[in-house]
């Protein structure tokens, strides 16, 4: 999507942002490609009730819990356990949005090599190629932040940037919604123990 790539530009450059910025191209260098995944801005439902329902029925629930695990196991080395989240994520997450997931995971597995040295990476990778893991976009994307040693707050909002890159979203409804909304409500004591 060229015009992904378009509203990167326009977004307010403050540290922070820049911050999150460069982590979401880290976890996902093609962030300028990258379309729907499991926020959807449809043109009959506004946006900030669309960003509510979803942030109340897929993020919080599904997958805040799934980055933030997936980092954790990462720490641990535990590639048997971060397949086992994928699978878990898979079953969870409604069908409308699961094969976007799935796809948008793939294409990011499939176009990148683990960094040098990385088995954790490099076992997950071969689980997805192979039909042994599902391959959900918001576990690579963990897998990434952990190899750059992200803090949990930071992987968040680099996640929630990606969605709203990719469901269309402008640089103010990035930083309104998601940035300044979804992730500034998050407690990150209170909601991973």
């Amino acid at each position: 999507m060229i015009q992904a790539a378009a509203q990167i530009r326009t977004i307010p450059v403050d540290e922070d942002f820049i911050l999150i910025m460069r982590a979401a191209q880290l976890c996902n260098p093609f962030l300028d490609a990258l379309g729907e995944v499991t926020l959807a801005n449809g043109p009959l439902t506004p946006l900030a009730a669309s960003v509510l329902n979803w942030n109340a029925s897929i993020f919080r629930p599904l997958i805040q819990s799934v980055l933030l695990d997936v980092l954790e196991r990462a720490a641990e080395g535990g590639s048997f356990e971060i397949t086992t989240i994928d699978c878990q994520l898979d079953a969870s997450l409604p069908t409308s949005v699961r094969l976007q997931s799935r796809d948008a995971g793939k294409r990011l597995v499939q176009g990148l090599l683990a960094p040098r040295g990385d088995r954790l990476i490099e076992r997950y990778r071969n689980a997805v190629l192979t039909g042994n893991s599902p391959g959900h976009l918001a576990v690579i994307h963990a897998l990434r932040a952990a190899v750059f040693h992200l803090p949990p707050r930071v992987l968040i909002a680099s996640y929630l940037l990606q969605e709203g890159i990719g469901a269309g979203l402008d640089d103010r409804e990035i930083g309104r919604f998601l940035l300044g909304g979804v992730c500034a409500a998050i407690d990150l004591e209170s909601s991973h123990g």
